[in-house]
């Protein structure tokens, strides 16, 4: 099999592999390390084999580290998941990152939700993860934070203990030299399978005691790829768990593509997509009855605030970690196309604070017209912009919404677009 270059034949190689080796139903001491953690996998080999950028390092200072060090021992200590539990309808483990509404912070994925729930007074306790090292959002009574695991994981893998059989090491040893001549790179898969697998032990046992405090009928989760531990412990004592769609995938995304599984051990029992297009995109690994459409309200909300006029030929390009600096190339090679167009590169939250790291932004910079921004209110930029460009962002299908023509960059990850291009006839570079 030749080395991939695309995302296309990168999600082959990995289709190819889990078939010859049955890698969905690999099993280390009851854990199955290849399904819960294929997603990390799979961007792994895409920055070795080079389909993905290597991601900037945060560069923190010893500084920053022993401060995110403090605020998370603080947050474990004050803030335990495990204590002041009691019995709940519902838990909701929202997303990390916040935008604000009516000037507060708030996760835009669970937001409305929680509102419902309160209105409807539907008893619930959120979950939230630190972002950054950091919790901006409100705390309330109905809220914990998951510092507390982060910490304990990665103390108690430590001292855990994985014995590897003799046909456990030569089935490792046999896949990890198929990946290495495949793609003509080192790779260590039983280190990083082991290590998943130490992990996931001590992570499960602190779910499963939170769902056994709260016995919830129901529980939400934003991203269910990263979530197994949880979703492993939720099935263990049947409760129910539904996936709130947060942006894009496709046949292409491999944390909801599995061709021929019909039902995975770490994927939720139903998925809330925000419309027919994503209800019938993909077939995902459950029955297509469980895919349920739940408008995504945060967006509907913003669209009656922006009803403005459009700056001709105003372009925003929307960036994404690993690709900006092949975007702006593909712009400095295609720069006879862009004379025209007053440009703006609204950075990625990863990327905030590094625009300057990206040797073709900064090259592009200095010859276009051309504004770098950050943390700006991206549904009124949309709003104001004749055009969008980019390569898989969520903002894309959002900048429709707002009446934006498209221009996509043939980049990895544009075989994302694929239905999208077709449906509405746009331009690739």
């Amino acid at each position: 099999m030749n080395k991939p270059t695309t995302v296309k034949e990168l999600c082959e190689f990995i289709w190819y592999l889990e078939e010859k080796y049955n890698l969905l139903d690999f099993e280390i001491e009851g854990v199955k390390p290849w399904q819960a953690h294929r997603i990390e996998i799979y961007y792994e080999v895409g920055r070795r084999c080079g389909v993905f950028e290597k991601e900037f390092s945060r560069g923190m200072s010893k500084y920053k580290k022993i401060i995110s060090l403090l605020k998370l021992l603080k947050n474990s200590l004050l803030y335990n998941p495990l204590k002041n539990l009691y019995n709940v309808d519902k838990l909701i483990f929202s997303h990390p990152r916040s935008k604000n509404i009516d000037n507060k912070p708030v996760d835009i994925y669970t937001h409305f939700l929680i509102q419902d729930l309160q209105k409807s007074h539907i008893s619930f306790i959120e979950y939230e993860e630190h972002y950054l090292g950091s919790h901006i959002r409100e705390y309330k009574k109905e809220k914990r934070y998951l510092d507390y695991i982060t910490l304990y994981r990665n103390i108690k893998n430590r001292f855990i203990k994985i014995n590897l059989s003799d046909s456990h090491l030569r089935f490792l040893d046999k896949l990890n030299d198929e990946i290495e001549k495949s793609l003509n790179i080192k790779f260590n898969i039983k280190s990083i399978l082991l290590n998943r697998v130490k992990k996931f032990i001590p992570t499960y046992r602190i779910y499963k005691k939170i769902l056994e405090k709260t016995s919830p009928k129901e529980i939400y989760v934003v991203v269910s790829y990263g979530r197994a531990e949880l979703i492993q412990a939720a099935k263990d004592l049947n409760i129910k768990t539904i996936e709130l769609q947060h942006g894009t995938f496709s046949q292409y995304h491999l944390g909801y593509s599995y061709p021929n599984r019909k039902s995975l051990d770490y994927f939720p029992d139903e998925f809330y997509v925000w419309n027919n297009y994503w209800k019938n995109l993909i077939e995902l690994p459950i029955p297509n009855e469980n895919v349920k459409i739940y408008p995504f309200k945060y967006l509907e909300n913003e669209k009656s605030k922006y009803q403005c006029d459009k700056i001709q030929n105003q372009m925003v390009v929307l960036c994404q970690g690993g690709l900006t600096n092949r975007i702006a190339k593909k712009i400095l090679d295609n720069i006879e196309k862009f004379n025209k167009y007053k440009i703006i590169f609204k950075l990625h939250p990863e990327e905030y604070g590094k625009s300057n790291k990206y040797e073709n932004l900064m090259k592009l910079k200095s010859i276009l017209n051309i504004t770098i921004v950050e943390n700006v209110n991206l549904y009124e930029l949309l709003a104001r912009s004749e055009y969008k460009a980019g390569v898989f962002s969520t903002a894309l299908y959002e900048g429709v919404e707002f009446g934006c023509k498209t221009i996509l960059f043939n980049l990895p990850g544009i075989e994302y677009m694929d239905k999208f291009i077709k449906m509405y006839k746009v331009e690739v570079i």
